[in-house]
C-alpha cells in the first residue's frame, strides 16, 4: 500500500488518497479510513493529543533503522522504513504496519515530544487504524521474529522452563502474539467486560500453563523471570515481579480451581459463554487463544504422533 499525503506532509510523499479530512486542535489534518488505513503527515503536539486513541494509533517518524526491517516476496532490500516513537507507553507490538511488502515493527520509545501543546512546532507522524494494526499483527510479527532469530535472541536456554518437546523460542513467540492480540498498544485489555493489566493477564496465562502440565517448575518466580527476560525485554512496560506477585496474592483463592482439571471443566476449543464469573471467563478466553493457536495445534500433533510410536 503506497499512501501519499498532501497538505501537512507536502513534499514528503507523492500525492495519493489522503484519508478523512478533519479538524484537529483548530487545524486541518487527515485520519485513516478503510481505503487509507495509514496516514503520514506533520502535526503539532495539540493535534497529536486530539487524535482519538480508542480508534487510532499514532507514532513519530525518526531516522530509518535497518535492524527493524524485514522484506517479504521479492527479496530485494527495502528503501527504508519508519522507526517510530509512541506517544503513550508502548505495549507489544508497539506499532505494527505493512506498506507495500515492507514489514515494520517499532519496539521501543526512542524519542520524546519537547514542544508544549500550545506550540506550533510540527512533527512527522504515522497514524494508523487500530483495527488494521490488530488484524495484521500475527502475520507481521512472524517477519519481525525472523530478525530476532538472526541475532539469536530467542534461542532456548539450557534451563528451559517448559517440558520437551515445547520449544521456549516458539512459546515466547506464541505469548507475544497473545499479548499483541489482547492488548494492542494499550495499557489494559478488556475480557468478558472487565479490565486487566498485563501482570494479571500473565498470572491467568500461568494458571493455564499449569493446567496443561507443560511447565517443569510451576512456581511463580521462574515463570516471572522468563517473562521479563524473553517476552518483555524489547518493550516498555509496567510489568514487574512485584506486580506479578501482588496479583498472585489477589487471585490466590481461584488458582487451585483454575489449575485443576478435575475442579473446573472448561472446553477451550470454544469461546466462553457468560457465566457471571468474569475472572473465570477471562481465564477461559485466554486459554482459548492458546489452545487454538498454531503452536498449540503443532504440539498436539506431536503428542498424537508420539502416541503411535512402538518403542
Amino acid at each position: 500500500m503506497d499512501i501519499g499525503i498532501k497538505g501537512p506532509a507536502r513534499g514528503f510523499i507523492h500525492s495519493r488518497p489522503q484519508g478523512t479530512k478533519v479538524e484537529l486542535a483548530g487545524r486541518t489534518a487527515f485520519l485513516p479510513n478503510a481505503e487509507v488505513p495509514l496516514v503520514v503527515q506533520k502535526l503539532t503536539t495539540a493535534q497529536i493529543e486530539a487524535i482519538p486513541r480508542e480508534r487510532f494509533a499514532v507514532s513519530l517518524i525518526e531516522k530509518p533503522s535497518p535492524l527493524a526491517m524485514a522484506k517479504s516476496g521479492s527479496g530485494r532490500k527495502g528503501r527504508g522504513l519508519f522507526s517510530g516513537v509512541k506517544m503513550e507507553r508502548a505495549k507489544l507490538p508497539a506499532f505494527l504496519f505493512k506498506r507495500d511488502d515492507v514489514i515494520s515493527y517499532v519496539q521501543k520509545t526512542s524519542g520524546t515530544i519537547t514542544d508544549k501543546p500550545s506550540g506550533t512546532k510540527e512533527y512527522i507522524t504515522i497514524t494508523a487504524l487500530l483495527s488494521q494494526v490488530k488484524q495484521h499483527v500475527d502475520d507481521l510479527y512472524d517477519y519481525n521474529l525472523e530478525l530476532s532469530r538472526n541475532k539469536r535472541e530467542t534461542s532456548p536456554d539450557d534451563d528451559n522452563l517448559f517440558y520437551p518437546p515445547v520449544d521456549e523460542g516458539c512459546m515466547t513467540k506464541c505469548i507475544k502474539k497473545a499479548i499483541a492480540h489482547f492488548f494492542g498498544n494499550k495499557e489494559t485489555c478488556k475480557i468478558a467486560g472487565k479490565e486487566y493489566k498485563l501482570a494479571a493477564f500473565c498470572l491467568l496465562m500461568h494458571d493455564y500453563f499449569i493446567r496443561m502440565h507443560i511447565l517443569k517448575n510451576t512456581t511463580r518466580t521462574p515463570f516471572c523471570n522468563y517473562l521479563l527476560k524473553h517476552v518483555m525485554k524489547d518493550c516498555n512496560t509496567t510489568f514487574t515481579s512485584r506486580t506479578f506477585t501482588n496479583y498472585a496474592k489477589e487471585y490466590k483463592n481461584v488458582e487451585e480451581v483454575f489449575t485443576g482439571q478435575d475442579k473446573l471443566k472448561i472446553n477451550f476449543n470454544v469461546h466462553p459463554e457468560p457465566s457471571g464469573k468474569p475472572l473465570q471467563d477471562a481465564f477461559h478466553e485466554i486459554g482459548h487463544f492458546f489452545h487454538t493457536s498454531e503452536y498449540f495445534k503443532h504440539l498436539r500433533d506431536m503428542r498424537d504422533n508420539l502416541a503411535k510410536f512402538h518403542i
